[in-house]
């Protein structure tokens, strides 16, 4: 089935009429990210407050700087164990949320707080069975990446010019990246398959979708990879305005434009998982009308002939 030139738009749509859903994920995960970059947060000014190098990273940006300060034994800039505590519990919470969100999407229509916890609670297992099935997928991709940088260094060492070394390095990234967009947006159709169906065997799920992805590649791979073309088009915009136009000392300018990023970033993949299920939704009405065929055509009653 080809898909509906509205899909991309209308996943953006939906995603706007269900803000509410967004605005939730960004407050937890700047609750979630202050708390985990607290303990960085003052350990650097312990550091930063009796060195030079504070002038260097406050009037400006020095690479020189953060350098030094990555190099130092006590690691101001290097995340802590409560970093990591703090992304892996966003992780879960992302993992518990997404049951919801399929189902606001799916549905289209606004659930009531209690209606999406419960549709979280529901779906939490099953996708805690994809994240494992999807940890065992990624184990081969693992081991391209380990041959690939083991012939990069071959290459680099035997080659006279840096070139080929360069060239193989861009290839084998490129290959790596391709796998790995297709394997999440495997992934990512079989949770909609999971929500939309009501599928609680996670490997019939997994094989539903990769069916679906298979005779589908061209419209669900591009309308995943423009998503993802838009969300790094903005962030690289976001990144070159805050290089060459932002003040060093406009802290309110400096986190306005972080903020922004960030909900944009969670918007794109909000935009994704609406766009995903919608185009699920279309396809399934699609084989139930032909499976169902045209609908025959009235045969007019005697009485109905008389009258008109």
């Amino acid at each position: 089935m080809a898909m509906k030139p509205k899909t991309f738009a209308a996943g953006a749509g939906l995603v706007w009429r269900r803000q509410r859903v967004l605005w939730w994920i960004y407050a937890v995960n700047l609750a979630l990210g202050v708390f985990a970059t607290r303990d960085m947060v003052e350990r650097t000014g312990s550091v930063l407050n009796h060195s030079l190098a504070a002038g260097r990273l406050l009037h400006g940006f020095s690479l020189a700087a953060v350098i030094e300060l990555l190099s130092r034994p006590d690691g101001p800039l290097t995340p802590g164990p409560s970093h990591l505590f703090f992304m892996l519990l966003f992780a879960s919470f992302m993992l518990f949320a997404t049951g919801g969100v399929l189902a606001a999407y799916y549905r289209d229509e606004r659930l009531p707080a209690g209606s999406f916890f419960e549709a979280c609670g529901y779906h939490f297992w099953r996708f805690v069975r994809l994240i494992v099935y999807f940890g065992i997928v990624l184990l081969p991709v693992g081991l391209l990446e380990f041959i690939a940088g083991k012939i990069y260094d071959r290459i680099d060492e035997k080659a006279i010019s840096p070139f080929p070394a360069v060239w193989f390095f861009v290839a084998a990234a490129v290959v790596i990246v391709f796998v790995l967009i297709c394997l999440r947006l495997w992934f990512d159709m079989a949770q909609v398959i999971a929500v939309g169906d009501d599928e609680y065997r996670m490997h019939n799920a997994l094989r539903r979708a990769a069916k679906l992805v298979w005779n589908n590649f061209g419209s669900l791979f591009w309308l995943y990879f423009r998503i993802s073309l838009v969300g790094w088009l903005v962030f690289g915009l976001a990144l070159q305005y805050w290089k060459n136009y932002m003040r060093p000392e406009s802290l309110f300018g400096v986190l306005l434009v972080s903020q922004f990023v960030i909900v944009f970033w969670l918007a794109t993949r909000l935009w994704q998982r609406a766009s995903e299920a919608l185009w699920y939704r279309q396809h399934q009405s699609a084989v139930y009308e032909s499976a169902a065929g045209p609908a025959p055509e009235p045969v007019p009653t005697p009485s109905a002939a008389v009258l008109f």
